[in-house]
Parts: C-alpha cells; sequence; structure tokens
C-alpha cells in the first residue's frame, strides 16, 4: 500500500493535480510526502475519507497554501490554518 501512496502522490505532483484522492487508504498517519517539496502548492482539494487521522500536521497551510477543501475524518482534531480558512473542511467520516 505505502508504495501505491508513494506512486500517487508523485503522479499528482509531476502532473500538478489540483485534486488528490487518497480516501479509503487505511491511513494511520497523515503522509508526510505530501508536504514535501514545492510539488503540491497547485493542490486544492485534498479527500481523505475513511482513513483513521487523529492528527494534521501544524504546517499544513503554509505547506498546501492553496488549498481550499480538505475532505477527513480526524477523531478529536480542531484545526484551522494559520495562513488562511480553508473554505470546506469537513471532519466527518
Amino acid at each position: 500500500m505505502a508504495s501505491e501512496l508513494s506512486k500517487t502522490i508523485s503522479v499528482a505532483r509531476q502532473e500538478k493535480h489540483k485534486n488528490l484522492f487518497l480516501n479509503y487508504r487505511n491511513l494511520h498517519h497523515f503522509p508526510l510526502e505530501l508536504l514535501k517539496d514545492e510539488g503540491l502548492q497547485h493542490l486544492e482539494r485534498l479527500y481523505m475519507k475513511r482513513n483513521s487521522l487523529t492528527t494534521l500536521p501544524e504546517n499544513l497551510a503554509q505547506k498546501l497554501p492553496n488549498l481550499v477543501e480538505l475532505r477527513t475524518a480526524v477523531s478529536f482534531v480542531a484545526y484551522c490554518c494559520s495562513t488562511q480558512c480553508l473554505q470546506s473542511f469537513d471532519l466527518l467520516s
């Protein structure tokens, strides 16, 4: 699963996707590969529903500055971007 995830993120970075779907991946941690380098700054929508995340990175807004929509099920996390508020932030699964 990890190599499939890496490949998906790599393709999104290379092809400058605006939407990235990481739903149903059984993720327990936010994939830090999403925050590496400058390759995903164009990302606007990130879908991570039906995973097992409990936290989000503090530097999410800085690393993904164009992110306007994040759909994820995050247990007991309150999150607001420090540089901008997401237009749509769905904490439901």
